[in-house]
């Protein structure tokens, strides 16, 4: 057994989406994995139940390993939180939590010990000879600091945050009472559990909250969008990369995408035959979003010149260029590019669009800029379309299964304007 102490002294136990798919089942799966089987055969040496415990984890994250990455991801991570605490904290088997020792974790979740928590996103493994093994860096929570601060940090050269004042947010506990309850059920499927205590403990909970009323979209205002696609296309010279770039950042936020729908990936590549014109001459775009949901978006007459300026320069300078290239290249190599490298591309024009505002005098909102990311970029564009769009025209193209949802998020009180209001009464 890991003894307790103040240091993290526990191990990764599963890798992420790509290479779990393509491990064997059983525990030939921990073959490359030396540091995790050896933190694994420790543990089991004074808990044998934790053998039982992590075959029926990674039977039950391979079976959600086929629905999304994302979902496979973030039931990962509760899952391997829920197993670490168990045997290094608790000393039990899942099986054996009852309900006081469930609370006492999700008190835990909700506020882990600064020695569970990374200053920043590491990755879990380092492949070596062959063989993966454990980054020492990593840990199963990761303090969220803003994008402005971080960089602040880096240009600093400041010490790292502290992880002591880490709490996981609402949004974060929601899907960690569901993630648990879903294994659970699982495993009581399976005849390994007797119940799922989880629906119980999450009505008690005072982790998840109810009516709050500050709704705030996170979004670039006019005057950013603006200079932003203004410094893309002031960089747009007719090379691969600043073609690209503007490209990209013209569909994300007139199209209201999600940077993944994008992206390459193993089960969907966007290609350029997903753009296509119906029997009335209407241009959509076709591409996979959350839920493995295929859905058409419509492309606006206004969208057209960045699309074939892209296009044109890919056909400059690809030979054999067809409908079944890719649609967002790289510039170097071959394929798609992935979220993350997407996510640089849409930086380096936040950059540039930060450094030409500030040129401008407009440095409180270049300031401002700094905090935005690529997904900043979805909601710009529906909350500008949402006042002149039908509210079931904007919830299809954004994706969403339900117009509430769309409401929900895009149709709020202006809170300025309430504001004033609100002075305007008496006692």
């Amino acid at each position: 057994m890991v003894a307790r102490s103040s240091q993290f002294t526990a191990v990764p136990l599963f890798d992420a989406h790509l290479r779990f798919t393509r491990l064997p089942v059983g525990p030939a799966m921990l073959a490359d994995y030396p540091d995790t089987d050896a933190f694994l055969t420790a543990t089991a040496k004074a808990l044998p139940a934790a053998l039982e415990d992590f075959r029926y984890a990674a039977a039950f994250l391979r079976s959600y390993s086929r629905k999304s990455e994302a979902t496979f991801r973030g039931y990962r991570n509760e899952v391997e939180r829920l197993l670490l605490w168990c045997w290094t904290v608790a000393e039990k088997s899942v099986v054996e939590l009852k309900r006081p020792d469930l609370e006492q974790y999700f008190d835990f979740v909700h506020a882990p010990p600064r020695h569970w928590v990374a200053s920043a996103v590491a990755d879990r493994f380092h492949a070596r000879n062959g063989e993966y093994l454990h980054n020492p860096s990593w840990r199963p929570f990761v303090v969220k600091i803003s994008k402005a601060d971080r960089r602040a940090q880096l240009e600093r050269g400041a010490a790292p945050v502290d992880g002591g004042s880490h709490s996981l947010s609402h949004e974060a506990m929601k899907l960690c009472y569901s993630a648990l309850s879903a294994f659970y059920d699982y495993l009581v499927d399976e005849g390994y559990a007797f119940g799922n205590p989880i629906p119980a403990i999450r009505k008690q909970s005072p982790y998840l909250l109810k009516g709050a009323t500050r709704k705030s979209i996170k979004r670039l205002s006019d005057l950013q969008w603006e200079c932003l696609l203004a410094s893309a296309e002031a960089a747009a010279d007719g090379s691969p990369d600043s073609e690209r770039a503007l490209f990209v950042v013209a569909l994300l936020k007139t199209l209201y995408l999600r940077v993944s729908e994008l992206s390459d990936r193993p089960n969907w590549s966007p290609v350029w035959r997903h753009f296509w014109r119906d029997a009335e001459g209407n241009q959509w775009l076709q591409v996979l979003g959350k839920g493995n949901k295929i859905r058409d978006i419509s492309v606006p007459s206004a969208l057209f010149p960045y699309i074939e300026r892209y296009r044109a320069m890919r056909q400059a300078s690809e030979p054999g260029f067809s409908d079944g290239a890719v649609l967002v290249a790289k510039t170097r190599g071959s394929g798609g590019l992935t979220s993350r490298q997407l996510r640089r591309v849409v930086q380096q024009v936040f950059d540039a669009a930060y450094t030409a505002m500030c040129e401008q005098g407009f440095s409180t909102d270049a300031e401002a800029l700094r905090e935005a990311t690529t997904h900043w970029l979805r909601h710009t564009g529906a909350s500008i379309d949402i006042a002149t769009r039908p509210l079931k025209h904007m919830a299809d193209d954004l994706g969403h299964a339900s117009m509430g949802t769309t409401d929900q998020v895009y149709i709020q009180s202006d809170m300025k304007e309430r504001a004033q209001s609100g002075k305007k009464r008496t006692v």
